[in-house]
Parts: structure tokens; C-alpha cells; sequence
């Protein structure tokens, strides 16, 4: 590491070091190796509810880096408490906007002059985040447009966040099982990788496309288009699309709109992306949704977005199948298959809790599921039980509790079960034409068409090796840490006791030998076998007396 990136790591610690302590987190500071030299009072430990809450503010203070991990962490269970999770939730990337003179200069940088391409470019941004803002402008051609811009020297400060912390990580594995445990360098690089890939622009352009070529069949649903000659990783310019957002209640009042049709146009929409087309938006925010009538609404912002395979989606409408129906056995069964149930977990205690929280979300209306209360009931689970929660399954909880959010914002009373129901039974429909159950076939065949086929080879051999004699079986024992002890001193004690047998026997036979040969040989054959039987005797003797 260079001098002056040393300096700047330093100058970046101090800050974090500061920032903890005056929100009261010394603590915090102190246990993951950052606060030397602290007083014991700016170090004292307080209760979680009141840490929570200050560890919020710090954050949101460090800036972006620290504000994305913040929201990570939000989805995952097995590392944090209830309270922390209901504080990061909060999180919100909202900063002021940098000075127009910057945004020309990284216009020009990128794709040229402002002048040169826009007819108008307003320079006053719509919305301004941490890493960029958005402007409006109209192209020489005549297009309405957004212009999103990202922060001058915005990677340096990120890189430099990120590296302080995968020195963090690697420092705390060296200070806590915990954190070798649960592998926390190999975490945060993970982090550093996937945050890397949102300061990329072009790869949100093709997310948008994407998602745009997703929706071409559906005329109810409006993705911008990408201008890509006027987008790069640092600049992005798409259609400016004109809507209401889903949020304002006043404006759709004003219009005479249609509260409740537009409710279940937009969850199936969104529930389209999960279901239908395996990808979707993490982050669907009220802003992010654009109502352009009674018909038609529009999506945008696709910097976040997720993936879910195809034997992810069919395990996942399995799973919400059995929660529909309280199917208890169905859903442990499907747990187990999404990796959330190991051999670690208590199952009958588990699935004795499992079912307090179905009763609990229903709260006795059938077909009427309270998605906010089921995430925080799982989330409180997960955390007890120490449950590995994929990331995708709590970006998935989070978009859905924002879309059913806003569903029952426009219209109180809106049916989210309802909606997504129904759209489920004509997905199913939809898989069972010929030409999809194909297309499922030939996508599954080497993981599980193919293993099938060979099945009749392979019981074949498994006959004639047992037949002739020649089948070998390998068993692998696992034991416990207090059994692999056990095993081990009776082991020492085994040993011990055939090194004591080996110098008795040594003994027995110096003394049947003639008095020549013990003058000849005699110091040295002694030598030995007193030698065995110290050795056997002391290793006996301790391994009695270990525990």
C-alpha cells in the first residue's frame, strides 16, 4: 500500500472513530479495532434498543458506503437482532445535490457538451442521491429525457470505504470466533463487489432494457427506452416518462382515477416480475411506480434489481402455496429445500413456533395474509434459530411489503392475497400448455432429466457388484466434539498401554539372558526398556487425568 493511500485509510479511520463516538458508540468502535486509547466511559455498553437508534444516525452521517451496508445488513436476520434490522430498514439515501458547474464537467467527460446534444437541460436536478442526481432535458431530436449523472470522484471515495472495510473484516476474524464464523471478510468483499457493480450505469441501462423487452407483450405496463449514444457508466439518459406517483393520493383524487383498479394493476404488474419473469426490482418505492391513467402505469429505476432462477421460482410458489393453505409439514419440507432448515435446528420446537406465527399473521381472516407482520415474525425466527436466510428471499419479503404498502395506500380496502392468487393460478395455467412443459424440461435436463436415465445403469451395477461379492461400502461417522475427546484418550490410553506391555516384556527377556550377554549389551537394552515403560506409564497416567 502506497504512503498516500496509508494517509488517507488513517484520515478515513480517525472520521469513523469520531463519527462512533459522538453518537455514543465507543463500544461498537472498540470491538471492531478501531477505538485505541478510548476512556472506559466512551466505551460502555448499553441495550441493544438504544444502540440500535444511534448506530442508524452514525451511518447515515459516514455516508453512502456505510449507508448501503446499513441496508444489507437490514436482510440478514442471522447476523443481527430485531432491533438493529428495524433501524437500518430505515435507511435513506438522500444527500444535497452537487453544483452544476460539476454536472457539465462530467457531461463533457462522458458524452460531450450539454449544448452540443440537448435542445434544453434543465440544471436543477429532479432528485439528488449519494452516488448521483437526475435532470431533465430534451434531446436535438426532439425526445423528452432524464439525465442521471453521477458524482465527480465518487469511486475513489467508495473505493477507499471499501477497502477500510475489508481491513475491518480481516481485522475482527483475527479478534472473534464470531466473525471467522460467520465469515465476515468473505461478506463484506462480496459487498464491495455487488456495491461496485450499482456505480456502473451501463449495467442499469441493461437491466432497464431488459425489463423493457420483459413488458413488450403487456401494453398495460411502460418501461423507458434507453438512449444508449448518450450512456456510459457514469451517465445515463432514457425516456422521460410523465406520471403520478403512486404515493400522491391527492393528484389521483384530482383526476377522478380509479383508486382500486390501479391498486391491483400495479401488484400484479410487480408481482409479474417476480412470478412470471424471474426478475424484479429490489426496491420498489412509491417514486420508483408512475400512474399515466386508469390503464397503464410505468416502472423505472432498475439499479437494483434481482434474479430468481426458474427451480427458485417453482420452490417459492410452493412455499407461498403451503403458507396460503397453513400447510405446516408442506412448508418445513419446502424450507428445508431452500436451505433455511438444517440438521442443526430443533424441528419439532421450530415448527411448533413456525405455526404461532402463522395464527399470529392471519389473525383469523382467511385468504388475507399481513405481509409486514409474517417478514418481522420469520425475521425474529431466523434470528433465534440462527437460520441462513438467502439475500434474494429478503429482497423479495422487502419489495413485497412496499408493494403491498402502496397497494393499501391508494386503496384501504386492497387484497393482496387476492391479487397475487389469482395471478398464481393463471401463471400455472400458463405452465402446463405443452410448449412450456417442453421448454421446462429441456431447461432441467442435465440436473434432472438426465441423472433419471441413468438411474437403470447404475441400479444395474449396484446388483451385480452385490451379487459377485464386490460391493463396497464407505461410511463416514461424524462425531461430536465431546465423543471425538473420548475417542482420542482411550486412543492414548491404548497406546500407553502397549508401550508399559512392550517394556515388561523387554524386562522379562534381559532377564532370562545369560550374564555375558547382559555385560555386553545390558546398559543399552535396559536404557530402552526403562525408557518404554516411563513413557507408557506417564501418557497412562495422563490420560486418566485429563477430563
Amino acid at each position: 500500500m502506497g504512503i498516500r493511500k496509508s494517509v488517507r485509510h488513517l484520515l478515513r479511520y480517525r472520521e469513523i472513530t469520531h463519527v462512533f463516538v459522538k453518537h455514543g458508540l465507543g463500544y461498537v468502535a472498540q470491538r471492531i479495532g478501531l477505538a485505541k486509547g478510548l476512556s472506559e466511559k466512551e466505551c460502555v455498553k448499553e441495550p441493544d434498543c438504544y444502540l440500535a437508534g444511534r448506530l442508524h444516525s452514525a451511518i447515515t452521517e459516514l455516508g453512502p458506503t456505510f449507508v448501503k451496508l446499513g441496508q444489507v445488513l437490514s436482510t440478514r436476520p442471522d447476523l443481527m437482532p430485531p432491533d438493529y434490522i428495524a433501524e437500518l430498514e430505515r435507511l435513506q439515501d438522500k444527500v444535497p445535490p452537487f453544483p452544476y458547474q460539476q454536472v457539465v464537467k462530467q457531461l463533457v467527460k462522458e458524452i460531450g457538451h450539454p449544448e452540443e446534444i440537448f435542445e434544453e437541460f434543465d440544471p436543477t436536478p429532479l432528485a439528488a442521491a449519494s452516488i448521483g442526481q437526475v435532470h431533465l432535458a430534451r434531446l436535438k431530436t426532439g425526445e423528452k429525457v432524464i439525465v442521471k449523472v453521477q458524482r465527480p470522484d465518487i469511486e475513489k471515495q467508495i473505493d477507499n470505504d471499501l477497502e477500510i472495510l475489508v481491513g475491518l473484516a480481516k481485522m475482527a476474524e483475527k479478534r472473534s470466533d464470531l466473525a471467522r464464523q460467520i465469515g465476515l471478510e468473505a461478506m463484506i468483499e462480496d459487498f464491495a463487489k455487488l456495491f461496485r457493480r450499482e456505480l456502473d450505469y451501463d449495467r442499469e441501462s441493461k437491466n432497464t432494457e431488459r425489463m423493457r423487452i420483459n413488458f413488450q407483450n403487456d401494453e398495460r405496463v411502460i418501461i423507458p427506452r434507453v438512449f444508449w449514444e448518450y450512456t456510459t457508466p457514469r451517465v445515463l439518459t432514457e425516456e422521460y416518462i410523465e406520471g403520478i406517483k403512486f404515493s400522491d393520493i391527492a393528484e389521483v383524487e384530482r383526476r377522478g382515477l380509479d383508486r382500486r383498479k390501479l391498486s391491483a394493476l400495479g401488484t400484479e404488474a410487480f408481482l409479474s416480475q417476480i412470478l412470471e419473469h424471474g426478475f424484479f426490482q429490489v426496491d420498489p418505492h412509491p417514486g420508483n411506480i408512475l400512474i399515466i391513467d386508469d390503464d397503464h402505469i410505468a416502472f423505472i429505476d432498475f439499479g437494483e434489481v434481482a434474479v430468481l432462477s426458474g427451480r427458485r421460482l417453482e420452490t417459492l410458489a410452493e412455499l407461498f402455496t403451503n403458507l396460503n393453505s397453513r400447510d405446516l409439514d408442506g412448508l418445513m419440507s419446502t424450507m428445508r429445500d431452500l436451505g433455511f432448515v438444517t440438521e442443526s435446528i430443533d424441528a419439532d420446537q421450530f415448527q411448533d413456533d413456525l405455526s404461532d406465527v402463522i395464527e399470529r399473521v392471519y389473525m383469523g381472516s382467511i385468504g388475507n395474509i399481513d405481509i409486514k407482520q409474517l417478514q418481522g415474525d420469520l425475521l425474529d425466527l431466523a434470528y433465534r434459530y440462527q437460520m441462513k436466510v438467502p439475500s434474494y428471499m429478503t429482497s423479495l419479503m422487502k419489495a413485497l411489503i412496499i408493494v403491498e404498502g402502496v397497494g393499501r395506500k391508494l386503496d384501504p380496502t386492497f387484497n393482496f392475497t387476492e391479487v397475487a392468487v389469482d395471478l398464481g393460478k393463471r401463471l400455472f395455467i400458463e405452465r402446463l400448455k405443452p410448449k412450456n412443459l417442453f421448454n421446462s424440461l429441456k431447461r432441467n435436463y442435465h440436473r434432472d432429466v438426465r441423472p433419471l436415465l441413468a438411474f437403470p445403469r447404475h441400479f444395474n451395477n449396484l446388483v451385480r457388484h452385490t451379487s459377485d461379492g464386490h460391493l463396497k461400502v464407505n461410511i463416514q461417522v461424524s462425531l461430536t466434539e465431546k465423543a471425538e475427546s473420548q475417542v482420542f484418550r482411550l486412543v492414548n490410553r491404548l497406546c500407553a498401554s502397549v508401550l508399559v506391555t512392550g517394556g515388561l516384556v523387554g524386562a522379562a527377556l534381559i532377564l532370562r539372558n545369560d550374564i555375558r550377554s547382559l555385560e555386553l549389551h545390558g546398559p543399552l537394552v535396559v536404557a530402552v526398556v526403562v525408557s518404554f515403560l516411563a513413557i507408557g506409564l506417564f501418557s497412562l497416567g495422563a490420560s486418566f487425568r485429563r477430563k
